[in-house]
């Protein structure tokens, strides 16, 4: 059971720096380059394979303008399947980085949607 913990939080630590990475439109090679790191420390990273030293953490919450506690905020949910939690990851870093009157738009959008599609 602590074997199965121990690779969820790689796995969702990597979604976490893959969406991050993703959003700012930087290759594995940039990321790594910013890290000191080889690409393939960074694809491994993402996989979900490797956990990376606390400099390396420091390194990429520095890069995206999150603190290390945003950064390793992950919620180990049962109920969600690893590419749910990769979507999630994407669309927050998304809204992020629009401005207000977009913000306000989406926010309307997922409104209407929800309406919508709404469980009686």
């Amino acid at each position: 059971m602590k074997n199965d913990v121990n690779e969820n939080i790689k796995k969702y630590l990597g979604i976490r720096v893959r969406s991050l990475r993703e959003n700012a439109s930087l290759t594995q090679e940039e990321l790594a380059a910013l890290c000191d790191v080889s690409w393939r420390t960074i694809s491994n990273l993402e996989r979900g394979l490797v956990v990376p030293d606390l400099l390396m953490l420091c390194k990429i919450a520095k890069k995206f303008n999150v603190s290390l506690d945003e950064l390793l905020n992950i919620e180990l949910q049962n109920n969600k399947s690893l590419s749910r939690v990769a979507e999630e990851n994407l669309l927050i870093e998304r809204i992020k980085s629009t401005d207000d009157k977009l913000l306000e738009y989406i926010n309307a959008q997922i409104d209407v949607a929800l309406r919508y599609f709404a469980k009686d």
